[in-house]
């Protein structure tokens, strides 16, 4: 999904990693010229929904730290 925020566009997904069973937030960062700036996963969850809202919260935080 995207999400603007802050002049930035976040890209969040979840992935479920077939050996372990849990669910990778991952997310990347893209300024207003489409560059990706950042790009992470957040740490694998049971819950897909929970690690997509993780993915999110943890790109909001990164780029509020900027």
């Amino acid at each position: 999904m995207n999400t603007d925020y802050k002049g930035y566009t976040i890209i969040t997904a979840s992935e479920r990693d077939d050996a372990s069973g849990l669910w990778n937030g991952r997310y990347r960062i893209m300024d207003d010229e489409g560059i990706v700036v950042y790009e992470s996963f957040v740490e694998p969850l049971h819950d897909e929904d929970k690690a997509y809202e993780a993915a999110n919260v943890a790109a909001r935080a990164w780029i509020d730290g900027q």
